[in-house]
């Protein structure tokens, strides 16, 4: 009865053994996939974004996308470089992915407030004026803490405020060109494809009426977004007020990514051609006789 026992034990000790045998080997292959390790990777979008920029613009949710490449830029063997979405975690993005923990990485990122998800973030489509965007790239190894990147805005913020009033509307519509925009952007090297739009963009600002502006309180009329590099442009704006205003320029605008540009002036008197009447008062005299006889 004792052997009995004794072996019953020892049989119950040796299935434990097995099964935490299994156990190990089972966490062992879930940490060690095949040479691939999993990592959590995280990003935020800045703060004091309302700084920057109208609340309502950034307040919105975005959808943040992450690519991973090789330490050259290149794809990872076996499709895993293809664009992926990151999941909302409290004020960022998270997710977790699979790497070798001897090799390099390249981690791209793109958020924005439209819910497609880019083919590949080497070569982002944008269009100008439509919604912000932001992006950021981290180069890192696996680590066992993660890697946390700050996105940073990839476009630049124009806003158009006046000095006086006026109406915008059919009638009377306004425009803002920029000459020089972009129609993508290459996340791996932080700068707007280098194929510029050729015709540039034009703005057309929604109606408006605009009431109580002087130099001292200026009122917005509008903004957009646009994807430029850092060189300064000429602005056309072209304001079709009732006195026939024509279309003038506004020299050495610094526009860049990540920078808000507020343009400030007499709106609705840009361009109008300007007359100066003179009046000239001579010292010399010029004597005529009037004959008159007294009655």
């Amino acid at each position: 009865m004792m052997n009995r026992k004794l072996s019953t034990l020892m049989l119950a000790a040796a299935a434990l053994l097995a099964s935490c045998s299994q156990n190990d080997e089972l966490q062992s292959t879930v940490n060690d996939n095949e040479g691939l390790k999993p990592m959590t990777i995280s990003v935020t979008l800045p703060e004091g974004m309302t700084t920057r920029a109208i609340a309502t613009d950034d307040e919105k949710d975005a959808y943040c996308f992450v690519q991973i490449l090789n330490e050259f830029g290149e794809d990872l063997e076996g499709g895993h470089s293809a664009v992926q979405g990151m999941t909302k975690a409290g004020n960022g993005y998270t997710a977790t992915v699979y790497l070798k923990g001897e090799e390099n990485y390249n981690f791209l990122f793109w958020a924005t407030s439209g819910d497609e998800k880019p083919a590949d973030l080497r070569n982002v489509a944008y269009t100008n004026g439509e919604t912000l965007v932001w992006a950021g790239k981290e180069s890192a190894a696996w680590s066992a803490n993660g890697i946390s990147c700050t996105l940073k805005h990839v476009v630049s913020r124009i806003t158009l405020t006046t000095t006086t009033n006026l109406t915008v509307s059919g009638t009377n519509p306004l425009t803002i060109t920029v000459p020089t925009t972009f129609n993508a952007y290459n996340v791996l090297n932080m700068e707007p494809v280098k194929t510029a739009t050729p015709s540039g963009f034009t703005y057309t600002f929604d109606p408006i009426t605009v009431s109580g502006a002087s130099e001292n309180a200026p009122v917005q009329i509008g903004h957009f977004y646009a994807l430029v590099n850092n060189e300064p442009q000429v602005l056309k704006l072209h304001y079709k007020g009732s006195l026939g205003n024509s279309e003038d320029q506004i020299p050495n605008v610094p526009l860049a990514p990540d920078t808000h540009v507020v343009l400030k002036g007499d709106v609705a008197n840009f361009g109008l051609v300007s007359g100066t009447i003179t009046a000239t008062v001579v010292n010399e005299w010029t004597d005529k006789e009037h004959s008159f006889e007294n009655f």
